[in-house]
């Protein structure tokens, strides 16, 4: 017997992706995408609103890949869930150029934040290309994440450090050095605009093109 179209679940690898679609001929041709282009995933299907609301209240996802109207469905609670979570987590969505609705959908959820759009019927180089943008752009948010709090959390480790403790010289110089090398670690981050602003750009750029796509959709 096969499973419910509502939820397909893979084996259990990483990373982790969401995909809302009601068309199972989309999904078909995602996961074909994935296969050819040897990208191990683990993937989660659904093929409503809610189902995907309560996954991603379940699990964690790397990325979101979402059928317009499923993203722009009740005041587009599927993007707006997606970016309320702690980590960054691109939402790609899907829109059929024969459907001129669609097509409107599309730009909305764009205009509210999505991060790319893979046009349909489905192109095998510029899917692979997008969902390799966002999962990359997921990762490099990751590790923005994992620097700005190793630096908080060494500040705060060391403003708590026990007062009537004394260091010796040795350690004090020790610490200094270490102080100077994560200075100066700032600095150079700085000055080639900060990790953030990067990531800022890449998504501006995913989104414009998006966009530059879907206008050059024709029926």
């Amino acid at each position: 017997m096969s499973p419910a179209l509502s939820h397909v679940t893979s084996s259990p690898r990483f990373p982790r992706v969401l995909i809302a679609q009601n068309n199972f001929s989309t999904f078909e041709s995602l996961i074909d995408a994935f296969g050819k282009s040897r990208l191990d995933l683990d993937f989660d299907l659904c093929t409503s609103r809610d189902g995907a609301m309560r996954k991603l209240v379940d699990s964690p996802y790397q990325l979101i890949i979402s059928d317009a109207h499923l993203a722009e469905m009740d005041n587009f609670s599927l993007l707006k869930r997606t970016q309320g979570r702690d980590k960054f987590v691109p939402f790609l969505i899907t829109a059929n150029a024969a459907n001129t609705t669609e097509k409107e959908s599309a730009r909305q959820v764009l205009a509210h934040g999505a991060f790319d759009l893979i046009s349909l019927p489905l192109e095998y180089e510029q899917t692979v290309s997008a969902i390799l943008l966002a999962l990359w752009q997921s990762r490099f948010m990751t590790l923005i994440a994992c620097k700005e709090k190793a630096v908080e959390k060494y500040r705060e480790h060391m403003a708590a450090y026990p007062s009537g403790n004394q260091m010796d010289a040795t350690f004090k110089r020790t610490l200094s050095a270490i102080q100077a090398s994560i200075f100066s670690y700032q600095q150079t981050v700085l000055r080639v605009e900060g990790f953030a602003d990067l990531a800022a750009k890449v998504e501006a750029q995913a989104r414009k093109r998006a966009l530059e796509r879907l206008d050059g959709l024709r029926p």
